[in-house]
C-alpha cells in the first residue's frame, strides 16, 4: 500500500481496496494516486472534495507528456471523483480527452487471411528446427483472427484456460482488468485440437510453463519471435509491409477480426443493437468508446450502419 499523505489519503487506499477486490491490478492507478496525492498537497487542500478548478488544474498537459499518459492521468483521477460523489462529496467529473491516434488500422481481407494461413503452413512444414516456435504460429494467428484476441492475451493462455471440448476460451489478467470467457468455431476448435496433439507429441523437454502457445523446446513463443515470423509470412503471402511502425501488425488480425465480425453478423440480418454488445464482450471492451470505430470501418460494406450508431450507442452503453 501507498503511503498518501494528502486528505484525499483514506479515500484513494479505499478506492484502490475496491477495485482490487473486483479483480482490477491497479499498478498505474496507484502511481497516479500518488502523483495526485503530492498535487493536493501542494495545492493546499483541506476540504474532502473536488472542485472545478482543482480538476482543470491537474488536467492541463505536462511538459513532454503523451496524449495517452494524461488521458490516463486525467481518467484515474476522474474515477476518484465518482467515487468520493458516491460517499457524499460534491466533486466535479473532469471530462476526459479524445486520444487522436494517427495510425489506421489495416484490415486484411478475407483472400489475405487465407493467404496468411496457407503461408503459415507451408512455412511450419519446410521447418526443421524442433526449438522454433513456428509449430505453433498457424494455430496462434487463427486463434488471433478467429476471436479477436490482444497477442499478450493468447500468449498468456495456459492449457486449462482452452477447453476445446466446449469450445470456449477463458483470458485472464486482460489489458482492461476485467476477465472473460469467449466461444471458439469448431473449425478453430480442430486446428488447435491438431496444433496440441503434433506439439505434446514432438515436445522433447517438459515444458518450463504450461502455455498453450510454446514451442518444443517448452518455452512461451516470445512476442518478438512471433512478429518477425509475421513479417516473413506476410511477405510469402505478397501483403506488403510498410516498415516499422507502420504495419501491417499483427495487432491489425484484431481489427480484421471485429470489422468481418460485424460485418458477417450484420450482413445475416443481426440489428446493431445487439450487435455492438456481442463484438465489444467478446473484445473485453469496458465501452463503447472502443468499439464504435469498427462500425465506422464496416460502413464501407453496409453504409446505413452509421445512420444507427449514435442511437444504440446512446441507449446500449448510456454515458454517466
Amino acid at each position: 500500500m501507498r503511503n498518501y499523505q494528502s486528505i484525499f489519503a483514506p479515500f484513494m487506499e479505499r478506492h484502490i481496496s475496491l477495485k482490487r477486490g473486483l479483480g482490477y491490478k491497479c499498478l498505474n492507478m496507484g502511481y497516479t494516486y500518488s502523483l495526485f496525492d503530492r498535487f493536493i498537497l501542494i495545492e493546499n487542500v483541506s476540504a474532502i472534495g473536488i472542485t472545478r478548478e482543482l480538476a482543470d488544474k491537474w488536467a492541463m498537459p505536462r511538459p513532454n507528456e503523451s496524449p495517452r499518459t494524461r488521458y490516463v492521468r486525467i481518467a484515474h483521477v476522474a474515477q476518484l471523483c465518482e467515487f468520493l460523489c458516491t460517499l457524499g462529496y460534491k466533486s466535479h467529473i473532469p471530462k476526459l480527452p479524445r486520444i487522436q491516434s494517427s495510425h489506421v488500422p489495416y484490415i486484411f481481407s478475407r483472400q489475405q487471411i487465407a493467404a496468411i494461413f496457407t503461408a503459415s503452413e507451408k512455412l511450419m512444414l519446410k521447418c526443421s528446427r524442433h526449438e522454433t516456435s513456428l509449430s505453433a504460429i498457424p494455430a496462434l494467428f487463427r486463434m488471433l483472427y478467429g476471436t479477436g484476441m490482444r497477442m499478450g492475451e493468447a500468449l498468456a493462455l495456459r492449457d486449462i484456460d482452452v477447453n476445446l471440448n466446449d469450445k470456449t476460451i477463458f483470458i485472464k489478467g486482460t489489458k482492461n482488468g476485467c476477465d472473460r470467457r469467449i466461444p471458439i468455431s469448431a473449425s478453430l476448435a480442430e486446428v488447435c485440437k491438431g496444433y496440441r496433439i503434433h506439439r505434446d507429441l514432438y515436445a522433447y523437454v517438459k515444458p518450463s510453463a504450461n502455455a498453450f502457445f510454446r514451442s518444443h523446446s517448452g518455452e512461451v513463443c516470445p512476442r518478438k519471435t512471433v512478429y518477425n515470423w509475421f513479417r516473413r509470412i506476410l511477405s510469402k503471402s505478397d501483403i506488403p509491409h510498410w516498415g516499422k511502425g507502420m504495419g501491417p501488425r499483427v495487432h491489425d488480425l484484431r481489427h480484421t477480426y471485429s470489422v468481418h465480425a460485424l460485418d458477417t453478423m450484420v450482413g445475416n440480418g443481426l440489428d446493431l443493437y445487439y450487435a455492438l454488445p456481442i463484438l465489444s464482450a467478446c473484445l473485453g471492451h469496458r465501452s463503447l468508446d472502443a468499439t464504435e470505430q469498427y462500425v465506422r470501418l464496416t460502413s464501407e460494406m453496409h453504409p446505413g450502419l452509421l445512420q444507427d450508431l449514435n442511437a444504440v450507442c446512446s441507449y446500449v452503453f448510456p454515458k454517466k
